[in-house]
């Protein structure tokens, strides 16, 4: 039964660290429009990673709230 416990726990306790929304806006500096503002983009986990990672690809510049 405590083996039980424990494991709930720690299966809890790992969700919860993955599920953290984190939310970000980025901004482009474009030679004929100026500077452009992204929404905000508001996602967990490896979703936003990848978010991030193909704003920062396209030459944008983000900033985690």
């Amino acid at each position: 039964m405590k083996r039980i416990i424990i494991s709930a726990f720690v299966l809890v306790s790992l969700i919860g660290m993955n599920s953290c929304k984190k939310c970000s806006t980025c901004t482009f500096q474009d030679p004929v429009q100026g500077t452009l503002k992204s929404e905000d983009v508001c996602q967990k986990g490896n979703a936003y990673k990848h978010s991030m990672d193909l704003y920062k690809e396209n030459g944008w510049v983000c900033t985690e709230k």
